[in-house]
């Protein structure tokens, strides 16, 4: 794995890439909470930047922009993510051991028994805990 540097590292705390990074092999790089972490981020930075915008010029279309702002870098790119996560949650539920089991959390891509991140190489128990989800789920 190698180190992110610093740009890269400002990327991912607002998340704004539209890919999973080549370092992110160890654990996920999109999980349900950084995901909308990231958006309420971005969205309290516009709004905030709006604000004092605002403050100083008292501009009519100012809010008009600040809608477009917080729908074209702050909503949009989170649900992209979204479904991005979604389409790998799905393969990794069709094509892993760990997705067919009943510890398997989609929503953050853990083995909640084990509480440790899975990847499409990485089986946290190797096997031995697995034990197949009920018809329920």
């Amino acid at each position: 794995m190698t180190r992110p540097s610093t740009g890269e590292q400002i990327l991912d705390m607002f998340l704004l890439r539209t890919r999973e990074p080549e370092y992110a092999t160890d654990r996920p790089y999109y999980t349900t909470g950084s995901i909308v972490a990231a958006a309420i981020f971005r969205v309290a930075i516009i709004g905030i930047a709006a604000m004092i915008y605002n403050a100083n010029t008292y501009s009519d279309y100012t809010w008009y922009i600040t809608l477009f702002l917080i729908w074209g870098i702050g909503v949009y790119p989170a649900y992209v993510q979204y479904q991005r996560f979604n389409e790998h949650i799905e393969r990794i539920s069709e094509e892993t051991l760990c997705g067919k089991c009943r510890y398997f959390n989609p929503t953050n891509q853990l083995c909640s028994i084990l509480d440790e991140h899975v990847t499409d190489d990485y089986v946290p128990c190797g096997g031995e805990a697995w034990e197949p989800r009920g018809t329920d789920q």
